[in-house]
């Protein structure tokens, strides 16, 4: 026996399709939306179905910073010194990026300002981290720290393939609930049944509930202790509008 093939479609070419369908059955219904028949009324809905999904992308963001009064010379450090980094980096499957790369004056002594010999300069250039093996990401940060790194940032997010996937699993729920409402609000109004025309859908809005302490132990030696980090969770919200005709 053949078994029926299943399509997946990216979500993000549902309202498309759908309104398509739901236009086609427009169409054959013979609705006219500028001049309705007597007794039939057009209304606008809107549902959603949400739910709290743990955060499954860890973020590290380090920079490392020297100053002196050699521009030159202080540029030839920094330079040497991360290249030393990411031969550390290339190590390890963390996808990582270096970037933020600056050069700039500071004044030491501001009862000195206009000696040009206080003049200090210093450069500082950032590393970012983002993986899923929160493990691994935790672990290479302490290592950069050891490598005299300073971490300025760590928090978890929501991958954009786990958001889509909740989603999908969302978007049946809330098709389900607008089928509901639209039933519903024909029974309030005394109408015999409710035509649903048109659907437009998103899954945008998602928001960080809460994100769990992050701390960045040290210890006394010149070795670096492992930062600690727990996923927070993010809210996952699907939305659905519709135009919906109500019939007599």
């Amino acid at each position: 026996m053949t078994r029926p093939t299943i399509l997946r479609l990216p979500i993000h070419l549902m309202p498309l399709l759908l309104a398509l369908a739901f236009g086609s059955a427009a169409a054959q219904n013979n609705f006219n939306l500028e001049a309705l028949n007597p007794g039939e009324i057009l209304v606008n809905l809107t549902v959603n179905e949400q739910t709290q999904v743990e955060q499954d992308t860890l973020h590290a963001s380090l920079y490392y910073s020297a100053q002196g009064r050699d521009r030159i010379a202080l540029q030839d450090s920094v330079n040497q010194q991360m290249a030393q980094i990411r031969a550390l980096l290339e190590e390890g499957d963390i996808e990582y990026s270096i970037q933020n790369y600056r050069v700039y004056q500071v004044q030491p002594d501001r009862s000195a300002r206009n000696s040009s010999e206080n003049i200090l300069w210093r450069a500082q250039q950032y590393v970012q981290l983002t993986g899923q093996d929160s493990e691994a990401v935790l672990d290479l940060t302490a290592r950069l720290q050891g490598l005299s790194l300073t971490l300025s940032d760590l928090r978890y997010s929501l991958s954009s393939e786990r958001q889509e996937a909740v989603a999908n699993g969302l978007m049946t729920a809330a098709l389900d609930k607008l089928r509901s409402r639209a039933a519903a609000t024909a029974t309030a109004l005394n109408k015999s049944s409710a035509e649903i025309l048109e659907i437009s859908m998103n899954s945008g809005g998602n928001q960080d509930v809460y994100q769990r302490s992050v701390n960045v132990m040290a210890m006394e030696s010149s070795g670096v202790a492992t930062p600690v980090a727990e996923p927070g969770l993010t809210t996952v919200t699907f939305y659905v509008n519709a135009r919906v005709v109500l019939v007599p």
